[in-house]
């Protein structure tokens, strides 16, 4: 299997137009898509010759990238490579991270999407594509939102420890923006168990009449959930009939923003 994939995928060949890097990197590529692989088999995959090879699995190893299993004579990648990539990770922008995917909802639904953080007691706008549609509920980067109306603030106090969550919720009294907004903590803590089951939060003319809004948790590379994005609109567009395959696409953005920012999880 390890010859045939990698054949049509690395399409290496040992010529004098492959440099060290590129063989390096066809090297790490082969292991990557078979671990355990032998000398002979990372040759043939990656087109160099046997002693070549060699040497630079002998290389790779003096630095930790790759490790040898003595009694099977086989190969994997090393825990350096582990440690690079989480560097990385830690290194990740949300913001770079979400934008592609943000815009996407955008255009899909034609509707305003951002991305908030929650840092310390706030929760924070951080990145906004707005509506294409003329009527479109604004959103500015640096704006705080509300824990309890907004669909980016349930979203997260939904996968809070309850004791967090409440803390945010009781740091003052909750403002009534509509005759939906709850205002009670209790009434807000209680309502988390649909997001949670849901895996989307609904902001039903609860920050606003008129605007209805749906988010969903982002998860950063430690599994917190430290942001959330969310798609809103009037309600005369976001009709109830929308809300599910809205909520679809707003869950599997999130999901892939948090996998971008290296959460591996569920």
């Amino acid at each position: 299997m390890l010859d045939t994939v990698t054949a049509q995928k690395h399409e290496v060949k040992a010529s004098s137009s492959l440099n060290g890097l590129d063989r390096i990197v066809a090297v790490l590529d082969a292991l990557r898509e078979s671990p355990g692989a032998t000398l002979a088999a990372v040759a043939r995959a990656t087109g160099l010759s046997e002693p070549t090879t060699h040497r630079y699995l002998a290389a790779l190893r003096e630095h930790r990238l790759v490790t040898r299993d003595s009694e099977s004579n086989t190969y994997t990648l090393g825990i350096k490579l582990f440690e690079l990539g989480h560097s990385a990770l830690r290194g990740q922008d949300p913001r770079a991270a979400a934008r592609p995917h943000l815009e996407a909802l955008r255009d899909q639904f034609g509707e305003t999407s951002v991305l908030a953080v929650h840092d310390e007691d706030r929760l924070v706008i951080i990145a906004a594509v707005e509506a294409s549609h003329g009527v479109a509920k604004g959103a500015k980067v640096g704006e705080q939102d509300c824990w309890h109306s907004t669909s980016l603030g349930k979203a997260i106090l939904a996968e809070l420890d309850p004791d967090e969550a409440r803390s945010l919720l009781c740091q003052g009294p909750l403002e009534r923006f509509t005759s939906r907004t709850l205002t009670d903590p209790d009434e807000v803590l209680a309502s988390l168990r649909r997001v949670r089951a849901d895996g989307v939060a609904v902001d039903d003319e609860e920050s606003e009449i008129g605007l209805r809004c749906v988010g969903a948790v982002v998860r950063d590379a430690h599994g917190a959930p430290t942001y959330a994005i969310s798609v809103s609109g009037p309600t005369y567009r976001i009709t109830l009939d929308a809300v599910p395959r809205i909520s679809e696409a707003v869950r599997r953005a999130a999901a892939a923003i948090s996998t971008e920012l290296g959460h591996l999880g569920a």
